[in-house]
């Protein structure tokens, strides 16, 4: 029979795998532009019992990111756009499924779209796409104001302005991948009236040296609580040894 003892060592070999999983993940994706280091967490479940029906608490953990601004770098590039503070632009895929972004390398689409490098059409802050044009049409140049206005140096035409969001809980959009999110609380977002730079990208806010030192930590837990593990098992086949005799 199963102690409370094995499933609470169990349940903490399950955590520290996961926070490994997630350590390694954000080590992968140290280069990956805008990227937001997540981390697993311990918190306190009740759901064993024991025979007298009384509540043993045990060890659970979820997700979350680190919203943190990454370091911002020039690039030079003017499709590139970086968001200075806790801002997202909003994309749409070919389905009308919309995500949220830091991710600022634009491009213009083969159909005259302002898109992301995946893609993704980056929308104004009326929820379109914005169609900068294309062949003779699309603009030679483009310059993009803090407020997400852009505009054609040479001719003076503007376009948008992209929509800035914030959110009132930016930690409650879930990471899909590809540096997109979705809001699955539906918030109310709000127009931010400026914080975009022009020529500039958002990095990672990985610290590699802080996650290798939580590895080490990580992999000397998990060392213990096997041999805690372990322990008990030993114990139990001495009480069942001792009882037989």
């Amino acid at each position: 029979m199963t102690s409370y003892g094995e499933i609470a060592l169990v349940r903490g070999l399950s955590f520290l795998a996961e926070k490994q999983a997630s350590i390694a993940n954000n080590l992968a994706n140290i280069d990956t532009t805008s990227f937001k280091r997540r981390s697993a967490v311990a918190q306190t479940e009740n759901g064993f019992h024991t025979l007298l029906d009384r509540e043993l608490s045990a060890v659970g953990y979820v997700e979350s990111s680190d919203m943190q601004r990454g370091t911002i770098r020039e690039t030079g590039n003017r499709f590139d756009v970086a968001l200075d503070g806790p801002q997202w632009m909003r994309v749409q895929d070919q389905n009308g499924q919309r995500f949220y972004t830091r991710n600022g390398q634009l491009q213009l689409g083969p159909d005259g779209r302002l898109a992301t490098r995946d893609g993704l059409a980056v929308l104004d802050q009326g929820g379109q796409p914005i169609l900068l044009g294309v062949g003779e049409e699309a603009p030679s140049d483009i310059s993009i104001s803090p407020n997400g206005t852009i505009s054609n140096p040479s001719t003076g035409q503007t376009w948008g302005p992209i929509a800035i969001v914030q959110f009132p809980d930016e930690k409650a959009l879930t990471p899909v991948g590809k540096s997109l999110y979705v809001d699955a609380k539906n918030q109310r977002t709000t127009q931010a009236g400026d914080g975009m730079q022009q020529g500039f990208l958002e990095g990672s806010n990985v610290d590699s040296l802080q996650e290798l030192v939580q590895m080490i930590s990580v992999e000397r837990s998990f060392s213990a609580t096997q041999k805690a593990l372990s322990g008990i098992g030993r114990l139990q086949e001495n009480l069942i040894t001792n009882i037989l005799r």
